[in-house]
């Protein structure tokens, strides 16, 4: 009898082993992907062994030992302006992650959003965080108004969405978030200095970009009237004195030449929101090893993104900016509150990052009611 066993055995073991060894060499290059997946995806290692790791992975991806991808960005300046340098040095950098990199630069953001979306040219595209919202609400949140008062927030924010379980949230199954760096603040721009608040500009044409609707929401709750447009057709009507105000990042004083400048015009200097350039990439193009070493760079460069930032608005006369009192501050965060939560119940923001974001008020700023009473 033990004979029979043994034999019908054999005889399995003849017939099915093609099978049995193809499982096993599968089952073994599963567990090794898994291993190195596993590497990448933890920043408490080595930086070169998550980087040998990663290129083990993507070996089928290598043109020369290297992965080929085309980054697209936008610059309302052109390929001489602060944002395009910037790409230039995570060009180097992304070198030493086995990347070679091909550098597109667009002036027209509507332009770049269209070439991100119809794949042709684009494996990822350096965006404002604004137009990011259509490839990633929870990212795109980042800018919701009033939501983080200052860098420091945002610098915080960014440690937490570094870390490989934000992961999940970084992706939408067809486009993946790849970094975050500051671009400065979006401020309330004013053609009079007399206009002390964004109160003051009730009744008033104020200014906004097409591609941030939150923004209009804001204008129409002190009362003002939204005019929509670009960011070069706002800073011009702007300029020319047809609107009365001008709510955009920072960088639109950039874009205006000096003779467009009155000495009259000012800026509040609390900011609307912290202003952002996301690079948003094809989910396809950047697996999740790679893309979490590209969050961690974006991290670990805040520092010297932001400083090339404060270096390029140094420009900015001193004079221009205007302090905003105790009082008109707490009114305007009340006002903040209305539009974010407006917007959470419209689906445009996105709840959980709100939650995130009030969690690191409180953090820094305890006392706040919101964090005894929370609305979000």
């Amino acid at each position: 009898m033990k004979a029979k066993i043994l034999l019908a055995s054999l005889f399995g073991l003849l017939f099915l082993s093609p099978a049995w060894a193809a499982g096993t060499s599968d089952d073994l290059e599963s567990r090794r992907n898994s291993k190195l997946e596993a590497t990448v995806m933890n920043p408490n290692l080595p930086l070169e062994k998550r980087i040998r790791a990663l290129k083990k992975l993507q070996k089928d991806e290598m043109v020369d030992g290297r992965i080929l991808r085309t980054f697209c960005v936008w610059d309302p300046l052109g390929k001489a302006g602060p944002i395009s340098s910037t790409v230039d040095d995570q060009k180097l950098r992304s070198l030493h992650y086995g990347m070679d990199l091909t550098v597109i630069t667009f002036q027209d953001e509507n332009q770049l959003i269209e070439a991100l979306r119809n794949e042709s040219q684009c494996d990822a595209a350096l965006i404002r965080g604004a137009a990011a919202m259509e490839f990633n609400r929870f990212a795109g949140t980042i800018e919701a108004v009033g939501a983080l008062p200052d860098r420091q927030h945002l610098q915080l924010l960014m440690q937490v969405m570094a870390n490989p379980r934000m992961a999940p949230r970084m992706s939408n199954g067809k486009y993946k978030v790849l970094g975050v760096a500051t671009i400065g603040g979006t401020y309330a721009f004013v053609g009079d200095q007399k206009t002390r608040r964004m109160k003051d500009l009730k009744g008033k044409k104020v200014a906004y970009q097409d591609l941030d609707p939150a923004m209009g929401e804001l204008i129409r709750q002190v009362g003002a009237v939204p005019v929509s447009g670009n960011m070069m057709a706002n800073v011009q009507t702007y300029a020319d004195g047809e609107v009365s105000g001008m709510v955009s990042p920072a960088i639109a004083y950039l874009v205006m030449g000096s003779g467009q400048i009155s000495g009259n015009i000012g800026i509040l200097k609390t900011p609307v929101a912290q202003s952002t350039i996301q690079l948003i990439g094809r989910v396809e193009k950047f697996p999740d090893g790679l893309a979490q070493i590209l969050r961690e760079d974006f991290l670990f460069k805040f520092e010297n993104y932001a400083g090339r930032v404060d270096k390029e608005m140094s420009i900015v006369p001193s004079n221009f900016w205007m302090e905003d009192k105790a009082a008109d501050l707490k009114n305007i965060e009340d006002i903040y509150l209305d539009v974010r939560l407006k917007l959470r119940e419209e689906g445009y923001y996105d709840a959980a990052m709100l939650r995130l974001q009030r969690k690191i008020r409180c953090k820094f700023d305890p006392a706040r009611s919101e964090c005894a009473n929370p609305k979000e």
